[in-house]
Order: structure tokens, then C-alpha cells, then sequence
């Protein structure tokens, strides 16, 4: 007698690294869910701004390679600068801008095509993310440099294909040009200027690619002169505190919306915000040791904090992050004004006094 197979009625995950894992399960089980197509749309970058570029959305133009020699010849396909980034990556890990031929020389002599990338979170083995450009078997992207002024992020919450909610946001730099500063993300209000067109370029990315049910995370830019790009979008939410902003912003249970959408049913969510705008500051710290840092009661007692994360230690080292993932902790906080966030930000992180005591040198 053949062993009996336990009821399974729902696979899901939000870890973009089980994504492709858990749609080749779904069609061995016929259960409802992204599709594997869609699956390797969402999580290879090359298929994902193929079927973009199909849609008629607009993207960065891009080539496969699989070497170093071969980024000069797609360079003169796409015109210099360009950008590399693997075809499986998050977070900005691998991803760099090259100028021209003499720089891309300098980065072949500093082994940055074979430089595997070191993990301090210990979350981010079980893919190939963490693979050199040169290591990757399907080969990494070389893709048409983008001025980018803004970068935007939306989170579809979706059913079955239906947008139930858009949280349009954006973060206060680029994050190519943040990587390992902390960042300060803000939802934005749907009133505001560019909170409709980040969510319409939105919806219609996730549709090219497929969107079934669960949360889908998408990367805006707006370029100089060239107006709106669909980035990148992956079937999972936003990393960071994005969807931490989100749950706050429109006032619903993450787990349980998450936990109903994994098993196919409608979450409660009706799309009214609470605040004006909702911001999470990322805190930064430099390696080293902790020698002083705000306690997180007087960080919450300013106005318009919501919460203070502080995890920080005296007398412990910083906690490192990874690419545009920060470990240090972060404030959830309600800006006066946009217009002024900049100065608030730096005034909460002024209050935080965090000092390090910087590691001797070998």
C-alpha cells in the first residue's frame, strides 16, 4: 500500500527565494497560486524586463552576459554608463554602475566580478544571491544606465488579480546611491503628486508579470529627462520596515492579511489612510562598538514618533547589514511636512547620539 500524501490546500511564501521553489509545488499539487512562469518572471531579471518590455512598460533596455569581456560589447549596444546587476540578486547586492572601459578595466583588476558576497544576516543562503557576477550559471545583466532623481516603491496587496490596496511611497535617495547608509522611507498620500503614477505603473508591471494573490513589491524611478521606469518588482512584500509602514498606514493585521492571502482568501482591507504621511528612519551605525546611544522611551516621547527600535547595545558591536539592508533598528515616525522631512530626520537621528567606538586597525 502506497503511503497517503498529507492534505495540502495552500502553498505559499514571501521569501522571494522560495518563490520559484513553491510554484513548482503548487502545479504538483494543482493548488491556485502564481504561476512557475510567473514565478521565474518575478525573480529572474532578465526574463522580468523581457516580459516589461513586452507589455509595452517602460524599462531599461538590457543584455545577458556571462564575463567581464563581454560588458564592453553590450556597453556599445547600450551606450556607456552602464549598470550590472545579477539576473537573482536583492537588496543591490552585485549591482554597480560602470563609466566607461577604463573603469570597467579597474573593477576586472579588483576581482569585482568574482567577489562573492559576504552575508552578516545569515538569511540569504539558501539561493544564488549571494554568487559572484562571474559564478552565476545563466549568466548577469548588463542593463541601460537610468539618471534616476526619485525612486519610488509600491506594495500591491492582490487577489486572484484584483489591486486591494496600493501603498505608493518613496525613499529619500536612490538606493544605488544609498547603499550601506540607512534610509528613510515614507508612505505617501494618495493625494500626492506622484502617488497615482507610481501606483497605475504599478499595477500594470504586476500585471505583465502575472500577479495572482498575495503582495507584490515594486521599484519605480524616475529618470532626469526620461520620466517614470519600472525598476524591478518581485512577487513578495517590500523589505525594510515597507511593510510595517503599510500595516500602519492603512491600519490592517499584517500576519492575518498575509495569512489569508496564503490560503486564498479576501483580507480585510479598506484603504482608508490614518495618517497624512508615515515615515520609518533607518538608523545608522558605523562598525565598531557602542559606547552611547538614546534610550528608545525618549526617542517615543518626541512628537511624532510612533516607535523607536532600537537595537543597539552598549558595549556590542553595531550590527552590520547587507547590500540596502540595515540591521541597526528604526523610528516610525509622522513628518509635519514632506516638504521639511529632511531637516526631522536629521533632528531624530541628532537624538539618538548614537557613538561608536570605530574597531583598531590590523
Amino acid at each position: 500500500m502506497e503511503p497517503r500524501l498529507p492534505q495540502v490546500d495552500a502553498i505559499a511564501t514571501i521569501d522571494e527565494q522560495a518563490i520559484v521553489a513553491a510554484a513548482h509545488l503548487r502545479r504538483l499539487r494543482a493548488l491556485p497560486g502564481l504561476t512557475v512562469e510567473a514565478a521565474i518572471a518575478y525573480t529572474d531579471k532578465a526574463a522580468m524586463k523581457t516580459a516589461l518590455a513586452a507589455a509595452g512598460l517602460p524599462v531599461a533596455r538590457h543584455r545577458v552576459v556571462h564575463h567581464a569581456d563581454e560588458v564592453a560589447t553590450a556597453a556599445g549596444e547600450l551606450g556607456w554608463p552602464v549598470l550590472i546587476k545579477p539576473r537573482a540578486g536583492l537588496a543591490t547586492l552585485n549591482t554597480f554602475v560602470v563609466r566607461d572601459r577604463d573603469h570597467l578595466n579597474e573593477l576586472v583588476d579588483a576581482g569585482a566580478f568574482d567577489a562573492r558576497i559576504t552575508d552578516p544576516t545569515g538569511r540569504l543562503a539558501a539561493g544564488h544571491v549571494l554568487d559572484s557576477l562571474h559564478g552565476a550559471r545563466d549568466g548577469f545583466l548588463v542593463e541601460q544606465f537610468l539618471d534616476v532623481e526619485t525612486e519610488f516603491f509600491c506594495d500591491l496587496y492582490v487577489h486572484r488579480g484584483t489591486v486591494l490596496l496600493a501603498v505608493p511611497g518613496r525613499y529619500d535617495a536612490p538606493l544605488l546611491q544609498s547603499v550601506g547608509d540607512a534610509s528613510v522611507d515614507t508612505v505617501l498620500p494618495l493625494g500626492h503628486t506622484d502617488a497615482q503614477d507610481v501606483a497605475d505603473l504599478a499595477r500594470k508591471a504586476a500585471a505583465a508579470l502575472g500577479a495572482h494573490t498575495g503582495v507584490v513589491h515594486c521599484e519605480i524611478l524616475r529618470d532626469r529627462t526620461k520620466g517614470l521606469f519600472v525598476g524591478e518588482a518581485g512577487a513578495r512584500p517590500g523589505g525594510g520596515s515597507i511593510t510595517e509602514l503599510a500595516s500602519a498606514m492603512y491600519a490592517f493585521d499584517l500576519p492575518a492579511t498575509l495569512a489569508a492571502l496564503a490560503v486564498d482568501e479576501v483580507p480585510d482591507l479598506d484603504g482608508a489612510p490614518h495618517f497624512p504621511a508615515l515615515t520609518a528612519v533607518m538608523i545608522p551605525a558605523p562598525a565598531g562598538t557602542v559606547t552611547h546611544v538614546a534610550d528608545p522611551d525618549v526617542i517615543e516621547a518626541l512628537p511624532g514618533v510612533l516607535h523607536a527600535d532600537i537595537r543597539l547595545t552598549v558595549g556590542q558591536p553595531a550590527p552590520m547589514g547587507v547590500g540596502t539592508v540595515t540591521r541597526a533598528g528604526r523610528i516610525l515616525y509622522v513628518p509635519d511636512n514632506l516638504d521639511t522631512l529632511d531637516q526631522e530626520v536629521a533632528d531624530l537621528r541628532e537624538a539618538l547620539a548614537i557613538r561608536v567606538e570605530p574597531y583598531a586597525a590590523p
